[in-house]
């Protein structure tokens, strides 16, 4: 496998790597896991090894391109935004059917749901800024943990996918992993889809409920006042429980026995 370094010469390698239109594995901020990013969907599955139609978040940092074609009213437009650029999670929202929507969101979106991948990070600056959107997925194979550092990422790839080294970037002694990914679910408000790092290290911190306490410092930063709180102690609005495992769960389309989604 070819390995950039993080300076001009491994920039321009990666930059190429993706302009051929091949899949490229890239370092994550910590205390997130590497990705494999693309400019097409079937990139990024196949590189994984995963079939071309396996769903991919769509990356696009510049969140007024997506906003307008999902079905959400303005306050939760503004909380996805923060959920995506300052909480880094991995969000599972509503595609607005009468907004016209791009067709490059088509890969990321399945029975009207749409996976976006929000984040930002100084040293990916360059390469959002030439390539974005792009399209993402957490760095393993089939049936692999995903790799959390450049060893791992070694092991799990082949030698036509670049890889740009970012362990010196990172802060290694921490826990690394993929995303935590919430949903959206109109009528029911937000809930956990999958776990990943971020409610793991909420809850190895003995803290409150993590959906409750990231969604409350949301308002907290938008709105500049707390969720109201709900009966059951938890912020946002009523809705019932979401049930999460530690594997992707899974999400029923409309109708008693619609398929199901589930996110690579």
């Amino acid at each position: 496998m070819p390995v950039a370094r993080a300076d001009e010469a491994g920039q321009r390698a990666v930059d190429e790597a993706l302009d051929r239109g091949e899949a490229v594995v890239l370092p994550m901020p910590s205390p997130l896991a590497y990705v494999v990013a693309a400019r097409t969907a079937i990139a990024v599955n196949r590189a994984k090894g995963q079939p071309d139609g396996q769903l991919v978040a769509a990356w696009e940092p510049r969140f007024d391109r997506i906003a307008p074609h999902l079905a959400l009213d303005e306050a939760e437009r503004r909380r996805l935004g923060w959920l995506l650029s300052v909480e880094r999670v991995t969000a599972l929202v509503p595609q607005d059917r009468d907004a016209g929507a791009p067709g490059w969101l088509a890969p990321a979106t399945q029975y009207g749901m749409t996976l976006l991948f929000g984040v930002t990070w100084d040293p990916l600056a360059w390469l959002l800024e030439r390539h974005a959107p792009l399209f993402v997925s957490s760095a393993n194979r089939p049936g692999v943990p995903p790799a959390t550092d450049l060893r791992q990422v070694l092991a799990g790839f082949g030698p036509e996918v670049w890889v740009l080294d970012g362990d010196s970037l990172r802060e290694r002694a921490r826990p690394h992993a993929s995303t935590t990914t919430l949903r959206f679910v109109p009528g029911r408000g937000w809930e956990i889809h999958r776990h990943g790092i971020q409610d793991a290290l909420h809850g190895a911190a003995a803290r409150s409920d993590y959906l409750a306490d990231v969604l409350a410092r949301a308002d907290a930063a938008l709105f500049r006042r707390p969720l109201a709180r709900r009966h059951d102690g938890r912020g946002g609005r009523q809705a019932r429980r979401s049930r999460t495992t530690d594997r992707p769960a899974l999400l029923r389309a409309p109708g008693p026995r619609g398929p199901r989604l589930q996110p690579a």
